[in-house]
């Protein structure tokens, strides 16, 4: 299935795909959403809003993948961060319009789209929850073996393209970097879904982002299994 690196419009379908994806997933879903039942049309704007952030982020790739015949349609969107120092190379070869950009109009963008369209579905006091629990876990990525690594931050594809392999290209496209570089891949799974991962080499279970007791925000969501490759040889 083709894939692309994203662009600026694409957030907008892409976002729509994640909130589809992750309707009724522990922490999208229930936890920071939980009156999507009752406005179901908000909660793609979680995902705008992070994936405008991404977007300018010089260390993160967005990429999408589409139909052979309908490049311009988004079916799954995927965030890869590159962490360490190369990611640090990265992000200081980006220009200096899209430092800018992203540093502070995205912000102000996304502050003042926050006030004229609001996110009824979400729990306001939920939305940051993931910054706040990344201190429970962020050890797992400072070990000298796993510093330099492809993080996927976020892979979700439209339920009705699931299981066509939509998010093995996206997958493959984060190993396929990790390879040339000769280093590993991580991410946090969601539930259910850490076989998936498994099977294409990311099987070094090393964690769980719930972990840490109650001071974690997300000490009793379900899933969260963090894993790892082993170094991709080249």
């Amino acid at each position: 299935m083709p894939i692309r690196p994203a662009n600026f419009a694409d957030l907008l379908p892409g976002a729509h795909v994640c909130a589809k994806a992750f309707k009724d997933e522990d922490l999208f879903g229930e936890r920071i959403h939980p009156n999507r039942s009752a406005f179901p049309g908000d909660m793609y704007l979680f995902f705008l809003r992070q994936l405008r952030k991404d977007y300018f982020d010089g260390r993160t790739i967005v990429m999408v993948s589409h139909p052979k015949d309908q490049p311009s349609s988004v079916t799954g969107v995927a965030v890869w961060t590159r962490k360490g120092p190369g990611g640090d190379r990265m992000a200081a070869s980006q220009s200096w319009s899209a430092w800018f950009t992203g540093r502070f109009l995205i912000p102000a963008y996304n502050w003042l789209g926050s006030l004229i369209w609001q996110n009824r579905a979400a729990d306001s006091a939920m939305v940051d929850i993931l910054d706040r629990a990344m201190p429970f876990t962020e050890h797992y990525w400072k070990t000298p073996e796993c510093l330099e690594n492809w993080y996927l931050a976020l892979l979700g594809t439209g339920p009705e393209y699931q299981g066509h392999g939509y998010g093995k290209e996206l997958l493959k496209w984060g190993i396929e970097r990790a390879t040339e570089e000769g280093i590993c891949v991580s991410l946090v799974s969601a539930n259910g879904k850490d076989g998936f991962y498994k099977r294409y080499g990311i099987d070094q279970e090393v964690g769980w982002a719930s972990e840490g007791g109650k001071e974690n925000p997300i000490h009793d969501i379900a899933g969260g299994m963090i894993l790892f490759s082993k170094k991709f040889e080249k």
